[in-house]
């Protein structure tokens, strides 16, 4: 058969003339899997509001029992000769006891800070529940007080406790106002109050549109509901008013990947590492701009640092071996794809992958058994991509029959696989059936003409 002198190697490819590599084809069918999964993936839920760090100085005060003179202190007054009104004598006392009050709350509410930041949520319930009986219309210690219901598993009561805080005199603060809307938002949305909670995060931003928590919960929220252009429209906001975060700009740098704005995601990305050099995601997202720019180098940079704080992510993990198998690094590729693969036994592109690396390195027949597995578990594309190079190595056994049903497989994954149409032609040519020969011949045409004028040419020399 003239057509059999068609394929020169194995598993690196069929066209005579151009020796296209299908290796190459395949690993970048399997990056774009990657790709696809990893963009799909939401930033990290955001933390619930932190509790106010300090007693808020235009609490209401206990109900005043006279007008407040100076402040008593211990010993006669200071002109002993001179009568005192009774009435003044009062108000001194209402004072001194008013101001012992307001201390006794403050430092209960300092207490309920203490335990809530080192995790004893109950004490730091009785300590809010304490200063809330002296002075009930201490916001901070109703809104930390809903905090900390919430840790211990009653987010529903804690939500009534945060309402109560926003209905408070002392929320005419615009930057405590908007901690105490997030706040709503937040238990809302945990206790299925959807509507309120995006009325509460939305009123949080036009309070203090640097509130940035508020922002990422709108923002994660949106996301879920698939709309992400008002997700955006939320992250905007925070950033234009001025909010230094790094979780803002980690965020705008997964939408603008996800739209496929690989200079925007890489800014945002920078931005984010600027301000935290820590931000793990905003590492991951870099890497994974690298890879797309074809950095190699860099890729691997980047996403080593990001798998060696999560090492059990095989999304990762698949991305790193990629990267390392571009580089020529095969064996490194192998390690990573293994790893990917031990955390994700069905991992979507990782077998698929792995078989390009094996491939590389001469081990054909773990090769062909790494496509064999991802044939039958990988995602579409990967399936698909696997099919087709094992319709090759059926093609070079002489196997027609089985070449051609790989080959029609991997067509049906993908009508414009330019690839898979190119082995079918040669399969269907092999086993005497013309029609699909020259059918695979005139889809060639209208997909890659210089690859249809390749198989019309092997064709007619017979």
């Amino acid at each position: 058969m003239h057509c059999t002198g068609a394929l020169r190697s194995t598993l690196a490819g069929v066209d005579r003339n151009k020796r296209i590599i299908l290796s190459i084809v395949l690993a970048t069918v399997g990056f774009t899997v990657a790709l696809a999964l990893y963009i799909r993936r939401a930033p990290p839920p955001p933390v619930p509001p932190a509790p106010a760090s300090e007693p808020e100085p235009g609490s209401a005060r206990p109900p005043t029992l006279g007008e407040a003179g100076t402040e008593n202190a211990d010993g006669p007054p200071t002109k002993p000769h001179e009568s005192i009104a009774p009435e003044v004598t009062g108000a001194q006392e209402a004072s001194r006891i008013t101001d012992k009050l307001r201390a006794k709350s403050r430092e209960a509410f300092t207490r309920g800070i203490a335990a809530q930041r080192s995790g004893d949520h109950a004490a730091a319930i009785a300590a809010y529940r304490e200063a809330l009986a002296i002075d009930a219309g201490m916001a901070g210690a109703w809104t930390n007080l809903a905090l900390a219901l919430d840790a211990t598993g009653n987010s529903a009561e804690g939500l009534e406790a945060a309402r109560k805080a926003v209905s408070l005199p002392a929320m005419k603060d615009a930057k405590r106002r908007a901690h105490a809307m997030h706040t709503v938002g937040h238990l809302a949305l945990k206790t299925g109050a959807r509507d309120e909670a995006v009325a509460a995060f939305e009123e949080a931003l036009r309070a203090d549109a640097r509130q940035a928590a508020a922002a990422l919960e709108l923002a994660a929220l949106w996301n879920d509901e698939e709309k992400p252009e008002k997700a955006l429209a939320a992250l905007v906001v925070a950033k234009e008013a001025g909010a230094e975060s790094a979780a803002i700009y980690t965020a705008l740098a997964i939408h603008w990947w996800n739209a496929g704005d690989i200079t925007k995601a890489q800014s945002n990305a920078d931005d984010a590492l600027r301000i935290n050099p820590n931000e793990t995601e905003a590492k991951a997202v870099l890497g994974w701009c690298c890879l797309a720019q074809k950095r190699w180098g860099d890729a691997a940079q980047r996403i080593d640092e990001v798998v060696r704080v999560r090492p059990n992510d095989a999304d990762l993990q698949a991305a790193l071996g990629f990267a390392y198998d571009k580089l020529g690094r095969h064996q490194d590729a192998i390690a990573a794809f293994d790893r990917a693969i031990e955390l994700a036994p069905v991992h979507p592109s990782a077998h698929a992958q792995r078989g390009v690396a094996l491939e590389a390195v001469g081990d054909v027949q773990r090769a062909r058994l790494a496509y064999e597995i991802a044939a039958k578990s990988g995602s579409s594309e990967s399936v698909a991509a696997s099919q087709m190079k094992l319709a090759v190595v059926a093609y070079k056994d002489k196997r027609w029959a089985d070449a051609r049903a790989l080959a029609e497989a991997a067509i049906a994954a993908d009508p414009k696989s330019v690839q898979a149409r190119y082995v079918l032609g040669l399969a269907c040519f092999a086993l005497g059936d013309r029609k699909c020969a020259g059918e695979q011949e005139y889809q060639l045409t209208l997909l890659d003409a210089e690859r249809a004028a390749d198989l019309r040419k092997l064709i007619s020399e017979e």
